[in-house]
């Protein structure tokens, strides 16, 4: 639903209806009223259904929304009940007015305040005359329907963009890169690994438009397998790692596919097709393997390499990218840039608190992969970038023609 004008001046000038528009609920001003859409609450079996509240407003000469002059309000749905089936205390009574076009009410309601000495008293904000309204009509509706929400505006939003996100990406409007976050609708990525590395190549390519997301990994979450996933994913430890982030992050993104399998030469004809091939195992074969054959099929890649050490005086880290196509391929397989054996006492596999390694493994490998497609700039010719947490230095290298 498109708000219109009336409202984008209501809510420019008044910070508390903006705020609701950007938590995620579907208002309007329309003909001196303030309209919210898709209200949850209980009827009288209990049952989940949904109205729509309005009130009119009192506004100054400068469009500021003035202290509420009456309690009342109007709605459009049933009577709103508690979970144990009594009518809630809203007063008012049946009333029919039309709001606005295709607009007319059911209910009127006058819910009033008591001050402490047990006194109505006159709401003192519009903003609180919105709240009382809101927690009292809903709550009883989000105790009993936990997944139920009032913020129905996300869905609508998300739905209008197109893309499988589930909430609408307002910031790129707002600063007007749309013409950049648009440039991965369509594209097809696969994640080979869902390890610390792969797991927060998940986490930030999900809030993305992107068509599809398919994982690809046959290991279980084990403890320390928590330690080295972004944030908490409750009763991961033993799922495994695609069913566990893919429980997760569909609450973000509605297309991402988890394939409990390892690629092998047996199954590599499962990443034909993709746009894109993130690589975040650590097995130097079938890290050679792989980045082989994408490179000779034309599906561009990053591969993401770790590795830490005992220094004199803590740990040293490294972390590597390397891609995205045969040229990079070619100029660092089976170099430190590329490696195609296992990294021998290391400490990589003895040290769980290394998430920071992770994530900034896996950032540098989004930025490539967003360079890629155009969405960052792109000045350097790099076939490989290792980064050292001892030094901070960066080493590169270069494709030479």
């Amino acid at each position: 639903m498109e708000c219109g004008s009336e409202f984008r001046v209501l809510a420019s000038r008044n910070p508390f209806v903006q705020d609701l528009e950007e938590q995620g609920y579907l208002v309007d001003f329309i003909g001196g009223y303030f309209l919210i859409y898709g209200l949850p609450y209980l009827n009288d079996r209990g049952e989940l259904a949904h109205g729509d509240w309005a009130s009119p407003v009192d506004l100054s000469a400068e469009g500021l929304l003035d202290p509420p002059k009456d309690h009342q309000a109007w709605f459009r749905g049933g009577r709103p009940h508690d979970q144990n089936g009594r009518q809630l205390r809203l007063g008012g009574g049946a009333n029919k007015i039309k709001v606005g076009e295709g607009f007319e009410t059911n209910y009127s309601f006058s819910y009033k305040l008591l001050d402490a000495a047990g006194r109505a008293r006159p709401y003192a904000t519009f903003g609180e005359k919105v709240q009382t309204y809101l927690d009292t009509i809903t709550g009883p509706a989000l105790a009993a329907f936990p997944d139920a929400t009032p913020l129905g505006a996300i869905k609508a939003k998300a739905a209008e963009q197109g893309t499988p996100l589930r909430f609408p990406d307002t910031l790129s409007s707002r600063y007007h890169m749309n013409d950049l976050s648009r440039l991965l609708e369509g594209k097809r990525v696969a994640i080979v690994g869902l390890g610390g590395t792969g797991s927060y190549i998940l986490d930030f390519i999900a809030r993305t438009h992107l068509a599809e997301i398919t994982l690809f990994d046959d290991d279980k979450v084990h403890v320390h397998t928590i330690f080295r996933f972004p944030g908490f994913i409750s009763g991961a430890i033993g799922m495994l790692k695609v069913d566990a982030l893919f429980r997760h992050y569909a609450n973000w993104h509605s297309n991402i596919t988890a394939v409990p399998e390892r690629v092998t030469e047996a199954n590599i004809d499962r990443v034909q097709g993709f746009d894109f091939v993130f690589l975040a195992i650590d097995h130097g074969p079938s890290r050679i393997f792989i980045a082989d054959w994408l490179s000779r099929n034309d599906i561009p890649f990053v591969d993401c390499g770790m590795g830490l050490n005992r220094a004199p005086v803590g740990l040293n880290g490294v972390v590597r990218v390397t891609g995205a196509d045969r040229a990079a391929y070619e100029a660092t397989a089976r170099t430190v840039f590329l490696p195609g054996d296992d990294p021998q006492g290391g400490e990589y596999r003895r040290q769980g608190q290394i998430a920071e390694l992770n994530g900034l493994n896996a950032a540098l490998a989004v930025v490539r992969f967003k360079q890629h497609f155009g969405i960052y700039d792109r000045l350097d010719e790099a076939a490989s970038t290792i980064f050292e947490t001892s030094s901070f230095e960066i080493d590169r290298s270069e494709v030479t023609p």
